[in-house]
């Protein structure tokens, strides 16, 4: 049976999500996986200081972080092998070389960086497969020694050309979701289930995994609507938030969540999702073809997927509160308008991505060991 090592890093939930959903795939074709949280296996120390760091810049200075992510993008500040170095790599090596895989996947960019680092310096030679779960392809995740890139969409191909790589090394395959994203369910048992009337209109709020953003003035806005409405309000691990949504009184049906292991049903009876447009959370509800309000988008790779989205007709983008409850209204009582973006998500969506990333694995892997044979 065929090993093979996902490496991840929790600096953002969706990294996680892709892993989890390449081992998903990975076990339904006959291979084991394992899940290395990267940077916590190598130091917990300096995972904490970085996540703390990237959490502390997103919340006080996000144009900040915007700045460094755009800059990035046309050069980096520094050799990223130089850096990885310099890490505790060894401790890595000793888990690889214990486990012996078959193959290795990254998920995020520090996790592509460092085993690019190790197979440069040990002369492995087996396939590293990097999955960049954003819809656009940022520099940091392009290393020496990857054997194939999978990116969200064909039309990110002229990044490839801006950074002058082979075409033939990247794969527009989408970005990995779970499988129960692509599987239809029965509308009228999960409202029931979510205890959604059935004369009501269900609409996400939903500030990212990490619960950035008040939604504050949103539900204010919502109360000016004439229509009976069910709002989920996806809080994360924002507290403030959660305790004054569930503390307030609101006409319409509000309902706080903080982290939901079945996000997909809540999308399968959505008629809108109000959401900051991560690359997971993006593919997620393209599957279920949910048209998307893209509300605060944090600078960097967030801003980068709201333009693909809009320019390929899935979401509108509100700068401001007033401006969000507007686009609520329109489409609301618009249904032209969402069948277009529903009809435009669908055409854009990968829903199968983890399933058909699989099986490029496998065939690549058995081309590759009847070559060597």
């Amino acid at each position: 049976m065929k090993k093979i090592l996902i490496f991840s890093a929790s600096i953002g939930n969706g990294h996680n999500q892709a892993a989890r959903a390449m081992q998903e795939s990975l076990a339904e074709i006959g291979y084991t996986s394992m899940i290395i949280d990267t940077l916590e296996y190598i130091s917990p120390t300096f995972h904490k200081i970085l996540l703390e760091s990237y959490m502390n810049l997103l919340r006080l200075s996000p144009k900040m972080w915007g700045r460094i992510y755009h800059n990035t993008e046309k050069t980096r500040f520094f050799d990223m092998n130089v850096l990885m170095n310099k890490l505790l790599a060894n401790k890595l090596k000793k888990l690889i070389n214990s486990v012996q895989p078959d193959a290795f996947i990254a998920t995020h960019p520090f996790a592509s960086c460092m085993l690019s680092v190790l197979k440069g310096r040990n002369d492995w030679r087996e396939p590293i497969y990097t999955i960049i779960t954003d819809y656009t392809i940022h520099p940091s995740w392009i290393n020496h020694h990857i054997n194939y890139y999978f990116i969200a969409h064909e039309q990110l191909y002229y990044l490839v050309d801006i950074y002058r790589h082979n075409h033939a090394q990247f794969i527009p395959m989408g970005i990995p979701i779970m499988r129960k994203y692509s599987q239809p369910l029965e509308k009228d048992k999960v409202r029931e289930k979510l205890q959604v009337p059935s004369d009501h209109l269900s609409i996400i709020l939903s500030g990212g995994g990490l619960g950035l953003g008040s939604m504050e003035q949103v539900l204010a806005g919502l109360e000016h609507i004439d229509m009976p409405i069910t709002a989920f309000i996806l809080t994360g691990t924002n507290d403030k938030l959660y305790r004054k949504v569930t503390e307030n009184t609101y006409r319409h049906n509000v309902i706080p969540l903080r982290f939901v292991n079945n996000f997909h049903e809540y999308l399968e009876i959505a008629d809108l999702i109000v959401t900051k447009s991560g690359g997971l959370t993006s593919a997620e509800v393209m599957s279920k073809q949910v048209p998307m309000i893209i509300y605060n988008p944090l600078p960097g790779q967030e801003e980068r997927n709201s333009h693909f989205l809009l320019n390929n007709g899935c979401a509108v983008h509100a700068h401001v509160s007033e401006q969000l409850i507007y686009f609520i209204h329109e489409m609301l009582h618009d249904p032209t308008k969402v069948e277009y973006m529903k009809r435009m998500a669908q055409k854009i969506a990968k829903p199968k991505a983890a399933q058909n990333i699989a099986e490029f694995i496998r065939n690549d892997m058995q081309s590759s060991a009847g070559e060597e044979g």
